[in-house]
């Protein structure tokens, strides 16, 4: 295992060949956040890019002063927040497939996992923008609640407070969805 701080260091000395570790270590969950904030995989994938590019220009201003991810993901926030500054005429396009979950299961098994998901996608991008970007910093990209609240720049208890009514607004929209309230 590798210290990803540690290698961010590197990098800012000028070890750029180490970029290369940080990126396959970090491309998969920097692009499964993209896709989970509305994205299509195109440009998903672009975004994964263009973060990491940045983060190759930006190097010399990382302090190390939070973690490498937290940082990364700062980038990231910036990133598609400037996308979408310069392309505010083009609606989302979402296209969050979770086929990484399907493995070995009946039809039967696969089609209701798919349409959970579908649900769960449908559930996640009907709620607001913050809302859905602090679970998904938390629940899928694993950040914690400090380093979420210094990406977020918000008090701790107010990142707390938050996420509870995020994730009560997720809730609510799922059971919407599937019926279980009107």
């Amino acid at each position: 295992m590798f210290d990803e701080k540690e290698l961010m260091f590197q990098v800012k000395a000028g070890q750029l060949d180490k970029l290369a570790t940080l990126f396959e270590n970090n491309k998969v969950q920097l692009f499964n956040y993209f896709v989970r904030s509305g994205n299509n995989r195109a440009l998903s994938e672009d975004l994964v890019q263009e973060t990491f590019m940045k983060v190759l220009a930006y190097r010399t201003s990382f302090t190390g002063s939070s973690t490498f991810k937290s940082w990364m993901y700062g980038i990231a926030r910036n990133t598609i927040a400037e996308h979408y500054r310069k392309n505010k005429n083009q609606a989302l396009n979402c296209d969050m497939d979770d086929e990484e979950l399907i493995n070995e299961q009946t039809l039967s098994e696969e089609f209701d996992t798919k349409q959970q998901n579908a649900i769960f996608n449908q559930s996640l991008a009907s709620i607001s923008r913050e809302d859905r970007e602090i679970i998904m910093l938390s629940r899928f990209q694993q950040l914690n609640y400090q380093e979420i609240s210094t990406l977020l720049d918000c008090n701790l208890n107010t990142l707390k407070s938050r996420m509870r009514n995020a994730l009560s607004k997720l809730q609510m929209s799922y059971q919407k969805l599937v019926g279980e309230i009107n």
